[in-house]
């Protein structure tokens, strides 16, 4: 499988200001951890690329190569925290592996095929997009692709209606909805329904949360 490259810097300042200082000049501040290291490493990833290949690529799923000057350490993605209104990245968590042991990671699902109810007029709900699974990195898909060409109206495809491909384990609730296909007169009763309205999230609230975790790394 090949690895995408994420330059980081050591960060070796301390406090918030100093953090602040840094999300202002284009840098965003990331921890790598993992068992076989012998501390946490506090990181700096510069903004513009990790978000470039952030929304080119489902890095989710992938195996990155963290390169902090020049040393490299095979990891995977673990947590974004965003800012709830501008959606910009506050913090990133990477979790350092072995290739030659299994993790835990999430991958996105894909549909395939058009369902047979969708042709009679029906309409297809895509349920769950993510599941969560462990294989060895080498063995970690891209996708897990789900085939709904069969389903009629009323009918659903649940995880454990999944085969994964060899060497991954689904870690999901097996009763879990991937997708189903309802009628049209069920979505119109649901869009005429009663929606209660979100609460609305300060920006504050956030950026307070992602400065204690940083306190927490120190």
């Amino acid at each position: 499988m090949e690895k995408l490259v994420i330059k980081a810097l050591p960060r070796e300042e301390k406090g918030k200001e100093r953090v602040k200082k840094a999300r202002a000049s284009g840098l965003i501040p990331a921890v790598l951890y993992g068992k076989d290291l012998k501390e946490n490493k506090l990181l700096y990833v510069e903004h513009k690329e990790f978000t470039t290949k952030l929304y080119r690529s489902d890095i989710k799923g992938m195996i990155l190569q963290i390169d902090v000057n020049g040393d490299n350490y095979n990891a995977i993605l673990k947590e974004i925290q965003f800012h709830p209104v501008t959606y910009e990245p506050l913090h990133i968590d990477f979790q350092a592996i072995r290739m030659d042991q299994p993790v835990e990671v999430t991958v996105a699902v894909r549909l395939v095929g058009e369902p047979i109810g969708v042709k009679k007029g029906g309409v297809l709900e895509f349920e769950t997009r993510e599941l969560e699974i462990k294989a060895l990195p080498d063995a970690i898909p891209e996708a897990i692709e789900v085939d709904v060409t069969g389903l009629e109206i009323g009918y659903f495809i649940k995880v454990k209606d999944i085969s994964p491909p060899e060497g991954v384990e689904i870690l999901e609730d097996p009763e879990t909805v991937i997708a189903l296909v309802t009628s049209e007169e069920v979505e119109e009763e649901v869009a005429e329904e009663e929606v209660e309205e979100p609460e609305v999230i300060g920006k504050k609230k956030e950026e307070e949360k992602a400065e204690e975790k940083e306190e927490e790394e120190k």
